[in-house]
């Protein structure tokens, strides 16, 4: 299933069929499973085939960028996998996917690095109470999806930007295209999670977040508020009811080095 064809799936959904609420979830329904088709790339793809024999610097810097956030994931669920009292039962089985999923991700990574003679990414130690800012994220299941929530926000907006920085191989900025999708499904499947524990989020990232999150974490939506895309004001465009809510929800803005290191820097021992 190619991406461009779940594309035009979309093209070819009319307006109004799309207001309608149960024919809105079908239409999203049937377009996840054909996304997730195309969400995990294989290790002996075609597409990697055609990548260059060894990366260039920039490459492997966004293979290690897209990993720094990837490996710091896999420690938070497998943390929290020995807190058995943690995760409800009916939501175990859910992470247990989106970790196996970011093992996938990670060791596919590092295929390409060792398969292209790069160095392995650095391997780090966590603390994810962030010096004991949130000391009940693995006792309190609000807080753990609290900051379960933040950290697949922040990779999608981190491998946001390890797609531009893929733009020159056309094989990798594929595959972290389509490891990008299934984080974002992971980010709004745990968001879903978080709203059913009777917490006001939304599916989506709105503005900067400051309602729904402080401290430590609103570093990882900085820039989030955002409504205005390639120059042009999203609010109201072409004299469509856009309010700037709705225009900082429409898109997932990149997040560089320079705004995720902070971040991520609050929960990394060394």
């Amino acid at each position: 299933m190619k991406l461009n064809h779940i594309l035009k799936d979309l093209q070819n959904t009319t307006p109004e069929s799309f207001e309608r609420t149960e024919h809105r979830r079908d239409i999203l329904k049937n377009l996840g499973v054909k996304m997730a088709a195309v969400a995990v790339p294989f290790f002996a793809s075609a597409a990697f085939n055609k990548a260059q024999a060894k990366t260039t610097d920039i490459l492997a810097e966004a293979i290690y960028y897209a990993l720094s956030i990837t490996n710091m994931q896999i420690a938070f669920y497998t943390e929290a996998m020995t807190h058995p009292a943690l995760i409800p039962g009916d939501a175990m089985a859910d992470f247990n996917k989106i970790l196996n999923d970011k093992k996938a991700h990670a060791a596919y990574w590092d295929y390409v690095l060792v398969n292209t003679g790069n160095a392995a990414a650095p391997t780090h130690t966590y603390d994810f109470t962030a010096k004991n800012a949130f000391p009940k994220v693995f006792t309190e299941y609000a807080d753990f999806l609290t900051l379960a929530h933040t950290l697949e926000d922040v990779g999608v907006r981190m491998y946001t930007q390890v797609v531009v920085n893929m733009v020159t191989n056309k094989a990798m900025r594929g595959d972290a295209i389509n490891i990008r999708c299934t984080m974002a499904r992971h980010a709004g499947h745990v968001r879903l999670l978080t709203r059913n524990q009777n917490i006001d989020i939304m599916p989506w990232i709105t503005g900067s977040e400051a309602n729904t999150i402080v401290g430590e974490l609103m570093q990882g939506y900085q820039g989030e508020e955002l409504t205005q895309q390639a120059q042009y004001s999203i609010v109201n465009i072409n004299g469509a009811a856009v309010s700037a809510k709705a225009a900082s929800q429409a898109f997932d803005e990149p997040m560089d080095h320079f705004a995720a290191e902070p971040f991520m820097a609050h929960f990394t021992k060394s």
